[in-house]
């Protein structure tokens, strides 16, 4: 077999595998996110859960950066400028990805939100569904934009650093009022589902595995974990323990680490 058949092989089986990683991720953060409304949104305990972190927070209409730098115009210049970066960097067809892909991403958010689906009086009457949160979906989109228009060798600190933007993010939405733990981590989850479904179609083309991303990787799933983990102890510890600030303490712990999790599968589906 000559050297380009070999190497067309190899190919092959590359996109193969990055196929069948981007399908579980797909299938793992549907499961999460379609949870994540059942339970915070669908369920009474859940509704009063929700409420209880959410009365915990400091509301406020005028947060701080990153948050308060969302607008139309602003998630359209940087969009757009990412698509030309990944067009000098990666060629057409990646430019195109980093700009429609998180376009359809941020309108199914809006339409899920607004047209398809509800939150019920269980707890609280005539609440709006606020499921998801169209804030946490562009900020994750943006990360897996940027993560998909660096140079390759960049994305493993892009990752990181993405990963911990998100988690400000989260923890802002929840510090402020602006939405409960269920809407974050759905958002989240359908940012992550909408460039696994990218990955499924075109796969990204690499020669080799940059260095970094495997400790990147390791990093972000064992703080998420970590984090994870520490949420729910805190929030179990509510049952015995009456003292103010553990709901949302947990509610947020909770969403970093989802915030970290997520960027482990967002450069799980680059590499």
């Amino acid at each position: 077999m000559s050297t380009g058949a070999v190497t067309q092989v190899l190919r092959a089986q590359g996109r193969s595998a990055s196929r069948s990683r981007a399908l579980l991720i797909a299938v793992l953060s549907a499961v999460v996110g379609i949870s994540s409304y059942i339970v915070g949104v669908r369920s009474a305990i859940g509704q009063r859960a929700e409420a209880l972190v959410l009365g915990e927070a400091v509301f406020s209409t005028t947060p701080p950066a990153p948050l308060n730098l969302v607008s139309i115009p602003s998630v359209a210049v940087v969009f757009l400028l990412l698509g030309f970066v990944a067009f000098l960097v990666h060629g057409p067809i990646r430019a195109i990805g980093v700009t429609v892909v998180p376009a359809i991403g941020i309108v199914a958010a809006q339409f899920l939100k607004q047209q398809f689906l509800i939150r019920p009086g269980l707890f609280e009457l005539d609440a709006p569904n606020t499921f998801p949160s169209g804030h946490m979906s562009i900020f994750v989109l943006f990360v897996a934009a940027c993560i998909w228009t660096v140079p390759d060798r960049a994305r493993a600190v892009v990752a990181l650093g993405g990963s911990a933007l998100m988690g400000v993010v989260a923890w802002q939405l929840l510090e402020y009022g602006w939405h409960r733990p269920s809407d974050v981590l759905g958002a989240m989850m359908l940012g992550v589902l909408t460039f696994a479904v990218m990955t499924i179609v075109a796969p990204i083309r690499m020669s080799r595995r940059p260095s970094g991303i495997v400790a990147v990787r390791v990093i972000l799933i064992g703080v998420g974990m970590l984090l994870v983990v520490a949420a729910l102890v805190v929030a179990a510890s509510t049952f015995w323990v009456e003292t103010a600030g553990l709901m949302i303490l947990a509610g947020s712990l909770g969403a970093i680490g989802a915030a970290a999790l997520s960027g482990q599968a967002l450069i799980t589906l680059s590499s």
